[in-house]
């Protein structure tokens, strides 16, 4: 186990220390973060976006993000690391739904920003993911609704059930957002939820 230690990169072991801390002491509250946001993580979370992903609204593709790195970098991760970093702007488009007449509105970040995106995720999924019950499958890597299907399947199958509650969050979040409702956020662990 010591030899793989030694042959990961660093950005790798930072964030498993960081998951070992959480792991030991739920109450642990991490007072920063930023230094974790580097560019070789930006750079390894750039490459990682698909390649003919969607640009946002600067017109910048994944091929000419990765071009023009050394030049955007920096200032990025300075702005980060100041907290005076300011998301560009996010590229509206509508979608068809699928079997429907109405479009869904979907937002799409800057590649660059999404390349920071993927980063922050990153760093804060090795705190949290800590406290996450092996039942909650929302918004987490490697646990799709597929995942959580079959899951519920399993169990269905192996117990007797008496009741199986399902909920339509249809537009919830949307909904909420325009009402200036206070946003559902919350940690059981004690730990801040990020905002």
């Amino acid at each position: 186990m010591g030899e793989r230690k030694a042959n990961l990169p660093a950005v790798e072991t930072g964030l498993e220390r960081i998951a070992a801390k959480a792991r030991s002491d739920r109450k642990l509250r991490f007072t920063s973060l930023a230094h974790h946001l580097t560019a070789e993580r930006l750079w390894r979370n750039l490459c990682q976006i698909p390649f003919r992903s969607a640009a946002g609204i600067d017109g910048q593709t994944v091929p000419e993000a990765k071009e023009s790195f050394r030049e955007w970098i920096g200032p990025m991760v300075q702005s980060v690391h100041r907290q005076g970093y300011q998301a560009p702007s996010i590229r509206r488009v509508y979608i068809p739904k699928p079997g429907k007449q109405e479009k869904r509105p979907l937002g799409v970040p800057c590649v660059a920003d999404r390349a920071l995106q993927r980063s922050v995720a990153q760093v804060l999924s090795a705190i949290y993911e800590q406290d996450f019950l092996p039942c909650s499958f929302g918004g987490r890597a490697r646990l799709s609704a597929h995942r959580a299907l079959a899951t519920l399947n399993e169990v269905l199958v192996g117990k007797k059930v008496d009741w199986v509650l399902e909920a339509d969050l249809k537009n919830f979040f949307w909904e909420s957002r325009s009402r200036n409702d206070t946003p559902l956020c919350g940690s059981s662990s004690g730990r801040p939820a990020p905002a």
